[in-house]
């Protein structure tokens, strides 16, 4: 595949949704468009707001700042879903991308971490975030996966839709377990950025085929939505800006709940 020919052709919308007083929801789409962030804050009146944005802010300025050398064309030709565990099994400009990935939401946790003590807050206490982002590895139909706290990333290969994310959530750990007994709430994370003084994201590499569409969405959209009508809004709404205002009216009409934050990018060929 003529990788040099594709590129992520991304949009991203927020909505303060129906319940809420605040938007404590952020996300970037990087400008030209080879990596997104969407994070979903926590804290309230401690600053959720604050520390959503201040993860946006470190971790697009580290990727932006950040040009690896173009990958080979001939790097990938199958749809491999690798982690960090296994970085020898990736060439070099693969391997870095993992590692500045992951350094980048390190540094975004170190940040507000920081903010935290400054305002006297002990661990486990005042403002923390959630986070989840793709970055295409240059050149290369491969994107480095990044991801602390149950924010998502979904993508939508020929009509059928799959979480590339497993939520680090009390939830998905009772389910993991069998579902038995009363199940916890759902909105109980068990990682976050800033929350505490370390935090291990989650680091994967994923295939890019052409058309494949991919959404990064806060809790606000699947909390509201099951996979399957998300589905058909993509499916429906081939443009990222349509797509995000179809996904985002669809939350707000299902109950709006929470706020809502989609980015939707469309690996296609370049204008």
């Amino acid at each position: 595949m003529p990788n040099a020919a594709f590129s992520l052709i991304a949009a991203g919308q927020t909505d303060v949704g129906r319940a809420r007083a605040r938007n404590e929801d952020s996300f970037c789409v990087g400008t030209a468009g080879e990596f997104a962030v969407v994070c979903d804050g926590m804290g309230g009146h401690a600053g959720g707001d604050v520390a959503s944005r201040t993860a946006i802010e470190v971790i697009c300025g580290f990727l932006e700042d950040f040009s690896p050398p173009t990958a080979p064309v001939s790097s990938v030709t199958s749809d491999l879903d690798k982690t960090l565990s296994n970085p020898v099994d990736h060439d070099p400009t693969v391997r870095n991308a993992l590692s500045v990935a992951r350094s980048a939401v390190l540094l975004a946790n170190q940040r507000i971490h920081g903010l935290n003590k400054q305002r006297g807050f002990a661990d486990g206490r005042g403002m923390g975030t959630t986070a989840v982002g793709l970055w295409r590895v240059p050149g290369s139909p491969q994107m480095v996966v990044f991801h602390a706290g149950d924010s998502r990333l979904y993508r939508l290969r020929d009509g059928e839709l799959r979480a590339l994310t497993r939520d680090h959530s009390l939830y998905q750990v009772w389910l993991d377990n069998g579902g038995r007994g009363t199940a916890p709430q759902r909105n109980i994370i068990m990682r976050a950025l800033g929350t505490g003084e370390e935090v291990e994201p989650e680091v994967t590499v994923q295939s890019l085929l052409p058309d494949d569409v991919l959404l990064l969405c806060s809790d606000g959209l699947n909390g509201m939505l099951p996979d399957a009508a998300i589905a058909r809004i993509l499916r429906q709404e081939t443009v990222p800006e349509r797509a995000c205002a179809a996904l985002v009216e669809a939350a707000n009409n299902a109950g709006g709940q929470d706020n809502i934050t989609v980015v939707v990018a469309r690996f296609a060929k370049s204008i």
